[in-house]
């Protein structure tokens, strides 16, 4: 029999909401729309937000394509960005500013404006980032100063920076109308440095990790605010005890489980429940109850490097985000949540050792060239959970069952599980991820002891939780005037419509969805299909799972809201867009963004396209190209469903060797429904590059995973070039080495490098559009 999990939440401390350290920050702009804070958490407009951050280097990407990048981050559920500026990107020869091209810091700026995505700049001097030192020019560590201090000589180069910085972000503060919001100055400041490659004798020379402590960041400050960037508060990165001023700076933390610096690295604690305000997970030096808890830096991915070569599942950076939301953090960063690719420098390229020359995919959710990834949809799950119900989560405080925080990494017996509550009503997280430990699935039951009364998970017997799996079940909620004693089934997102209110849950597959419903708090009740028992002054619903059923209920002000229970399949397909005059939910069948009125979708492989909406558009859909659009109707969706001509590129592949390809591709013209046109490579090696015309395109470390390319940066170049594949063989045996004049080398055993799949993939485009607006 299961052994019952218990907490009693009866005497819990509520957290003391408070102006903090940042209450003076923030602030409005010429909208009236806000940002601001309380030592607890983030508000927007006022009210509590959790917003999620994404990381994206717009230098190292090209810009032609950073709309269409941008849209695709605000459709995965980002709700701001942050990027670095470079210093050696954009000033390699002393005295020469380069702001043209991809270095174009204005022109992102103005493209964050356009979509009203709010921006966070972290504008260094140092920012690391994997950049060659760390993002300080080469001539900068020939100059006889002492950099990260307050030395005179470095202090006037910082000024010089940021005044060319200042004059690209003229005029886009949030207070002026602008996207930008916070700016971080430096970058793990007294916590550590970077490979130092302008020395270039030997690797293992780092540069300074700083002086000066919170003296030099305030020095820092008063360049940045004198050269007019004065946004409505800093970030400073806080972790392993870097330095961190008390005003006017909200402190950021890191969580990385798999690292590219630590070979053979042991299983990680990011994936422990533990409460963030009273025990951080790592030396800090600031008061933590007087900010919020906030990340800039969790994982998205972890880029390969040639000593340490990690493979960066999904179901971690959920499970990672649901650890740290249980934990206490109000705030969700990603580092990275877009990777790229690495522009080549003047006199060299711009790596740092060990890494890629060129590409920084990062296995991030969106990765090099654009590529979506599988935590893409995880992670929007996520972000419309807490766009719907972040402000109800965001005040509520952590409660940790007995000896949680003190579990081994390796314990796969006990349950993990933790609750966020306030008031009696709250949130149960359970996580059943451990990287490099297999945790099994499990029965589990849970017993709360609130101020409302007992709830149970499940309400009787015990419920199963998936293996590699990361779970949040809602209790004692007040969903409009419904009252849910608990659900085994996730909230994800919420819309209106005809003055109904539609909340929809996902089942995860393996757990049982069940709704317990306070009769008190109904006058009426529609199950439809599913199964429906009395239970003292409770109902207990057992939901048909899928998007084309739902159960209406009616409060007892006769308000109608219906929960909808969607598989975790669709939940992974959902997103939620802002659309012809009202948010509506698009379960589709491939990534999708909005813009200009219209659904655009990219389907990889694949030219069928299907999208379930709801509430339904009032007007009949057309494609851009006048093709068909079939509809069915499927309980309150409407579902679309239209296919564009297959294509297949005309494309010669040649091996003269094992470790080498080339292909010459024959057709130059793409159809207009194809967007682009993608490489998928299998192989085995030790490092992977690709050339276009002699000139390095990307690279690869082998570390298991398909290497893919995208093409569509240079269609214009593929009808008259040749692309060539080669890679240098992975060893296994003995290097024997000898000093004879020079140093030469003799290799007994064997060398692997063999091509096992090179395929093109066509990614299809189409966009759908109400009759109103067809050309």
């Amino acid at each position: 029999m299961t052994e019952v999990s218990r907490l009693n939440l009866l005497n819990c401390n509520q957290v003391e909401v408070r102006p903090g350290k940042l209450g003076s920050s923030g602030g409005y702009n010429p909208k009236g729309e806000s940002f601001g804070f309380t030592n607890y958490f983030m508000t927007k407009n006022n009210k509590p937000f959790i917003p999620v951050v994404g990381e994206f280097h717009f230098t190292r990407f090209s810009y032609l394509q950073w709309e269409e990048e941008l849209l695709k981050m605000k459709a995965g559920g980002i709700h701001v960005v942050a990027s670095y500026v470079f210093w050696n990107f954009h000033e390699e020869e002393e005295g020469v500013f380069d702001w043209s091209g991809s270095r174009n810091l204005r022109h992102f700026i103005d493209l964050c404006a356009k979509l009203e995505f709010p921006l966070i700049l972290r504008i260094g001097p140092f920012c690391h980032g994997e950049i060659r030192n760390g993002g300080i020019p080469d001539w900068v560590i020939a100059k006889p100063i002492e950099i990260r201090s307050n030395d005179p000589g470095y202090l006037k180069l910082a000024r010089k920076l940021y005044r060319e910085i200042a004059v690209q972000m003229k005029g886009s503060l949030y207070q002026e109308g602008g996207p930008v919001i916070a700016v971080q100055l430096e970058n793990e400041f007294m916590h550590c440095g970077a490979p130092n490659e302008a020395w270039g004798y030997k690797t293992g020379k780092f540069l300074s990790s700083g002086t000066g402590g919170n003296e030099h960041l305030a020095e820092l400050r008063r360049i940045a605010e004198a050269a007019g960037i004065k946004p409505m508060f800093f970030t400073a990165t806080a972790w392993g005890g870097a330095a961190v001023p008390e005003e006017g700076f909200l402190p950021m933390l890191a969580g990385y489980a798999y690292t590219s610096w630590i070979p053979n690295q042991p299983p990680s604690r990011e994936f422990m429940f533990r409460d963030l305000r009273v025990v951080p997970a790592e030396p800090v030096n600031f008061d933590t109850n007087e900010y919020p808890v906030a990340y800039c830096e969790m994982a998205g991915g972890m880029q390969v490097s040639y000593n340490a070569r990690p493979s960066v599942p999904a179901a971690s950076i959920e499970a990672m985000t649901l650890v740290k939301l249980a934990s206490g953090s109000n705030l969700v960063g990603y580092y990275m949540y877009h990777g790229g690719s690495n522009p080549v420098g003047k006199n060299g390229y711009l790596n740092e050792q060990y890494l890629p020359k060129i590409t920084y995919d990062y296995q991030s959710p969106l990765g090099e060239f654009g590529r979506v990834g599988e935590s893409y949809d995880r992670i929007r799950s996520l972000s419309l959970f807490l766009e719907s119900f972040g402000s109800v989560l965001a005040p509520m405080t952590t409660v940790l069952p007995e000896g949680q925080s003190d579990l081994e990494v390796t314990d796969t017996s006990t349950l993990r599980w933790c609750v966020r509550q306030k008031d009696g009503s709250g949130f149960v997280f359970l996580n059943n991820f451990q990287d490099q430990v297999d945790l099994p699935q499990r029965p589990f039951r849970i017993e709360l002891e609130t101020t409302r009364g007992t709830v149970s998970f499940p309400l009787e017997g015990e419920a199963l939780l998936p293996s590699n799996s990361g779970i949040v079940l809602p209790f004692n909620l007040n969903l409009h005037g419904v009252s849910l004693i608990s659900a085994t089934t996730q909230l994800l997102t919420e819309v209106q419509d005809n003055g109904e209110r539609i909340v929809f849950f996902y089942a995860h597959d393996g757990l049982a969805a069940e709704y317990v419903i306070a009769k008190s708090s109904l006058s009426h009740i529609d199950v439809n299909e599913s199964q429906i028992r009395d239970a003292g002054d409770n109902y207990v619903i057992r939901p048909i799972v899928g998007k084309n059923s739902g159960i209406l209920f009616r409060t007892t002000d006769n308000k109608p809201i219906r929960f909808m229970t969607l598989s975790r399949q669709e939940a992974l397909q959902t997103y939620r867009f802002e659309l012809w005059g009202q948010s509506r939910v698009a379960i589709c069948s491939c990534p999708v963004v909005s813009h200009l009125d219209q659904l655009i979708f990219t389907s990889p492989g694949n030219p069928e396209f299907k999208v379930s909406l709801f509430p339904p558009p009032a007007n009949e859909l057309y494609t851009n190209n006048g093709m068909a659009v079939q509809l069915k109707r499927e309980g309150l969706f409407h579902t679309y469903s239209l296919d564009v001509p297959v294509y297949t590129p005309e494309l010669d592949i040649a091996k003269p060797s094992d470790q080498t390809a080339i292909l010459q591709f024959h057709d130059s013209d793409w159809p207009s429904h194809v967007e682009d046109v993608w490489l998928e490579i299998d192989y085995d090696g030790d490092v992977a590059q690709a050339f276009l015309n002699d000139k390095l395109l990307t690279d690869h470390i082998h570390f298991g995973k398909t290497w893919s390319i995208g093409l569509k940066d240079f269609y214009n170049q593929l009808g008259h070039a040749t692309l060539h594949l080669t890679i240098t063989p992975l060893r296994k045996g003995t290097v024997h080495t000898f000093i004879n004049q020079a140093q030469v080398e003799r290799f007994e055993g064997v060398e692997i490098a063999v091509f096992h799949r090179i395929e093109v993939i066509p990614h299809y485009r189409i966009s759908l559009l109400p009759v109103i607006n067809k050309k």
